[in-house]
């Protein structure tokens, strides 16, 4: 809804059924504030409601295993990021 109400303070045409593309970049504002549409120049975005979202969708996933929201968050704070470097193959091979 918030999508729809920043399109349509910019005169954007929306018609019935088109989908709208935008990026949460506060999550914590209400409205049009909350969002910002894919035309737009994007400093940041909210990566908390992202990390929610996440772990929501792993946890629908992963449930039916046992795994909760909890050990979810907790496996994923305890991940190093991976860079390309940690992919490549090792020179041991003669």
């Amino acid at each position: 809804m918030a999508a729809l109400k920043r399109a349509h303070d910019q005169d954007l045409a929306v018609h019935p059924g088109q989908d709208i593309e935008y990026v949460v970049v506060d999550d914590e504002k209400t409205s049009r504030e909350r969002v910002a549409l894919a035309h737009e120049e994007i400093e940041t975005y909210d990566a908390s409601y992202y990390e929610t979202q996440l772990v929501r969708a792993v946890e629908s996933v992963l449930s039916p295993l046992g795994w909760d929201r909890t050990e979810i968050q907790r496996k994923l704070a305890t991940m190093e990021t991976a860079t390309l470097g940690s992919f490549e193959p090792t020179s041991d091979m003669s």
